[in-house]
């Protein structure tokens, strides 16, 4: 099963998921869009590992996840509900639609391209009426046809925009450094931001972090609910799809930057993650990116 799916926004721009409840045992994983996802909670608790920081879950709480920002959802969903709200987008086909709104086609251009100083937003619903928001377009989207889902959609999007226009002054809001497990693991994120391309070795990262190898295994799984060496192929192919997306570098030049020097190795590691090899996703993204400029061109 394909941990990193490539998301289609060739006939559907915007995707919403609205209000829906995870099912008991909800087990999530690494992973990131091209896209950019905003992730609002309404009910649940549980943590985010995001930037190689972890962040607590909680009611009313945004997620705004950049593209190709790696981030992982840990909903404790035995003894709670965990119910959220999902909206997948491609900038790139969405500024088009938005040239004619100044004050949006900027913001949207601002959590596309800057990087943030925020991308968790604490109370979010207590400084904008998201709740009265999604429950509305939630009951709209139920009752219309297929055909009537994007201008819906957009609608969404445009609103949830304007309430993140305001939202720049708000700092990240970090678990507190004093829980143990917490500190140990983002110093553990940090450890793989540096290393990720580079011949993995655990004991490495256990002795200059301080810590035994099982110390690390064990805070990190309980942490997150995956292993470091999942992490560490996560993030090699996440900056794998950066490269092939934005950059003219042969795949096995691409292969070799993020850890993999061996071009059958990068393939097939890549295949398992992605579901299609490193020319095939380069492919569908300058498929799907020409497709859109010819749309712009019409604008």
């Amino acid at each position: 099963m394909s941990r990193i799916s490539f998301v289609d926004f060739q006939e559907a721009p915007i995707h919403a998921v609205l209000h829906r409840e995870a099912e008991p045992g909800y087990r999530g994983y690494f992973h990131y869009h091209q896209g950019i996802e905003l992730l609002y909670v309404h009910e649940g608790e549980g943590s985010v590992v995001l930037d190689q920081t972890v962040y607590t879950i909680e009611p009313g709480i945004l997620f705004l996840f950049q593209p190709y920002q790696l981030h992982y959802v840990k909903a404790l969903t035995d003894h709670s509900a965990y119910t959220r709200s999902i909206v997948h987008f491609e900038p790139n086909a969405v500024a088009g639609t938005l040239q004619t709104f100044g004050s949006l086609a900027a913001g949207l251009r601002r959590i596309w391209k800057d990087r943030l100083t925020t991308h968790v937003f604490r109370g979010f619903s207590s400084r904008h009426p998201v709740e009265p928001l999604l429950l509305y377009y939630s009951s709209l989207l139920q009752k219309a046809p297929p055909e009537g889902r994007h201008s819906l959609h957009t609608a969404l999007l445009m609103q949830l925009l304007v309430f993140l226009e305001s939202e720049g002054a708000y700092p990240q809001d970090r678990l507190p450094s004093a829980s143990r497990s917490a500190s140990h693991t983002e110093a553990i994120l940090e450890w793989i931001e540096q290393h990720y391309h580079e011949p993995f070795q655990l004991e490495k990262l256990a002795s200059d972090l301080h810590l035994s190898k099982y110390h690390v295994s064990h805070l990190f799984r309980e942490e997150t609910g995956h292993t470091v060496t999942d992490y560490v192929l996560a993030r090699r192919v996440q900056e794998a799809c950066l490269l092939l997306a934005s950059t003219d570098l042969s795949i096995e030049a691409v292969g070799a930057r993020v850890g993999w020097p061996i071009p059958s190795h990068f393939s097939s590691q890549f295949r398992k993650w992605v579901d299609s090899t490193p020319s095939q996703y380069r492919s569908k993204r300058q498929l799907l990116l020409g497709s859109q400029n010819q749309n712009d061109v019409g604008v």
